[in-house]
């Protein structure tokens, strides 16, 4: 079942102002979901990086982070680099071709959708067509990332990031968010 599916059955059982609130989530998860896609095509680039650059020192490893977390690129800018990642990651057409089509979606999505589709929030079948493109750009970059992050995998695990360091380092960061309030 797809986001949409899941999404239309509480859409369904809102009044109109929960209509409204849930149309507005649907739009911040599927912008969070393309960050996230971002996120990892970074992760992709600076962890080639620090194998191909074989970095002596944690310096070194955090220069080379922080040159591709820092940069001001844009998804579309860090997709350009797609040669390094196609090379490297032996990337699919298949996945090409999907980042880029997540790719347009999102610019549309960010740049372009409430000032072309806004009539659709004035009826339920308009509603209805928002929901399904949020949901189907999240079903299609929530895939492209988890497909992604299986191209990096032996990295990660050369690093020392295994499920379990990883379940650690998050639940370490929660620890450190959850003392802000105290």
């Amino acid at each position: 079942m797809g986001r949409y599916e899941e999404v239309l059955e509480e859409y369904l059982n809102e009044d109109d102002d929960g209509r409204a609130r849930l149309i507005y989530a649907q739009f911040g998860l599927a912008i969070y979901c393309t960050n996230c896609l971002e996120e990892t095509f970074s992760i992709m680039l600076w962890t080639n990086r620090i194998f191909r650059q074989k970095p002596k020192t944690n310096k070194e490893v955090n220069d080379i982070i922080d040159a591709v977390e820092n940069t001001k690129k844009t998804m579309e800018l860090l997709l350009n680099e797609i040669n390094e990642i196609k090379e490297n990651y032996c990337i699919s057409e298949t996945h090409q071709e999907l980042l880029k089509k997540v790719l347009a979606k999102r610019n549309y999505l960010i740049h372009k959708y409430f000032r072309l589709e806004i009539q659709k929030f004035y009826s339920e079948t308009g509603q209805k067509e928002m929901l399904k493109y949020f949901g189907d750009i999240i079903d299609e970059t929530t895939l492209i990332d988890r497909e992604l992050n299986q191209y990096f995998e032996h990295y990660k695990l050369k690093l020392g990031f295994n499920e379990e360091k990883i379940e650690e380092l998050v639940a370490k960061m929660k620890e450190e968010e959850i003392k802000r309030d105290y």
